[in-house]
């Protein structure tokens, strides 16, 4: 009974010896420029078709309210105006990154906003293969 644990432990630290090219090549990842909006107040931007992985860039800036100004970026299916994710809700100035991932489809996205500038960009994820 006292070898089990020098087994088990001779199994774990021999899991992680592999040769490098047992390992599958790096995955990385660049973006497509799909959109880019910009704008005041409410609008539905649309028909922005994408594989369905993609990351939104958004900025506010030019806060009328001082600090209170809205900005709400709903992603929705471009077919039944469904709801998918809020992707940013976000009071005052600022900006992000946020990265969604569904099926192959067209979206569209709603923008409800008061008091603020605001634009965003869509960029779909294109996986390319790398070598190590």
């Amino acid at each position: 009974m006292r070898w089990i644990p020098f087994v088990v432990l001779v199994s774990i630290a021999g899991a992680g010896c592999g040769s490098p090219r047992d390992q599958p090549p790096a995955r990385t990842a660049a973006y497509r420029l799909v959109g880019s909006w910009q704008g005041k107040g409410n609008m539905t931007l649309g028909d922005v078709n994408s594989e369905g992985h993609f990351r939104i860039r958004w900025d506010t800036r030019d806060d009328d309210a001082m600090g209170s100004g809205t900005f709400r970026l709903t992603i929705r299916s471009g077919v039944s105006g469904r709801t998918l994710q809020v992707a940013v809700d976000h009071q005052g100035e600022g900006s992000g990154v946020v990265d969604f991932e569904d099926t192959p489809r067209t979206y569209d996205f709603l923008v409800e906003s008061a008091h603020v500038n605001w634009s965003f960009t869509v960029e779909d994820v294109v996986p390319v293969q790398g070598n190590r």
